[in-house]
């Protein structure tokens, strides 16, 4: 395997209001955890849009993207990806500001140099197998967008391996693609070895978090996600791509996430020997 390149989701270094709360923009101290992301070494930052419209978050305001190429910079790190999570309460298809918002959104990306954009269609933009083409239309018009900017769409879905070929192939343009989210897709009595096999051709991210067979987000091994197996088909497949840690916070959120890092690259080291 090649040397593994690791990035956290904005936010899991910093310790929320309340430990129920996953998702958290760090309002006050975002710039505060390019200087977290040097100290433990991580390559990357996935910068998020949340579920509501937040004009404070610094992907809405140029003066402050130029502040993250700064602290980027300052930093030795690189600008990778985005996870845009504000379609899960609003619906894909029937939004009536589409083009207004991916206009300013995809301009405000290219200010700093992000190659990935990550779009989960779960929530009010949950995509099944019966709703399927409809969301092709608007795909193939944001891809093509992101594709003018060089950017990868990397698709966050709730399908089988075989549903998720059939839409890829119906977009049927060469920059679209799937994140794996290893604890989302944890099923009972699902390999998910096998799923990433045969998902291979399709995969150029991955979310790495652990769960419960409740679906509750754990601390990285102590959950139902069999880590191991899933780097065993990582190696397998040749994955080039990155890896994005969302990850619980545990009592210490940058303990925690320090050891994340550290649980993942013991596991590479087995497998590896």
């Amino acid at each position: 395997m090649r040397k593994a390149e690791f990035g956290f989701f904005q936010g899991r270094m910093t310790q929320p209001p309340s430990k129920k709360i996953l998702q958290f923009f760090p309002q006050k101290n975002w710039k505060k955890e390019f200087y977290y992301a040097k100290k433990y070494n991580f390559n990357f930052i996935e910068y998020f849009g949340e579920r509501k419209f937040n004009k404070h978050n610094p992907i809405w305001n140029k003066k402050s993207l130029l502040q993250i190429n700064k602290l980027v910079k300052k930093n030795k790190l690189s600008n990778y990806s985005f996870c845009d999570n504000f379609f899960i309460n609003k619906n894909f298809i029937n939004f009536l500001d589409f083009d207004k918002y991916y206009s300013t959104l995809i301009e405000n990306l290219s200010i700093i140099n992000i190659k990935l954009y990550v779009l989960p269609l779960i929530g009010k933009s949950l995509i099944t197998k019966k709703n399927l083409s409809d969301f092709v239309p608007r795909l193939q018009y944001l891809a093509n967008k992101l594709k003018y900017k060089k950017v990868k769409l990397a698709l966050e879905l709730d399908l089988n391996p075989k549903s998720i070929s059939k839409l890829l192939k119906q977009i049927n343009i060469k920059n679209v693609f799937i994140v794996y989210d290893t604890g989302n897709r944890l099923e009972k009595k699902k390999s998910q070895y096998n799923e990433i096999i045969k998902l291979k051709k399709y995969i150029c991210h991955f979310h790495l978090k652990d769960k419960n067979l409740k679906g509750d987000n754990v601390i990285l091994g102590s959950g139902k996600v069999n880590f191991e197996s899933i780097f065993k088909a990582i190696k397998s497949n040749k994955y080039k791509g990155k890896y994005t840690f969302e990850t619980n916070r545990g009592k210490e959120p940058k303990k925690t996430m320090f050891e994340n890092k550290n649980f993942i690259l013991d596991i590479i080291k087995k497998i590896q020997n």
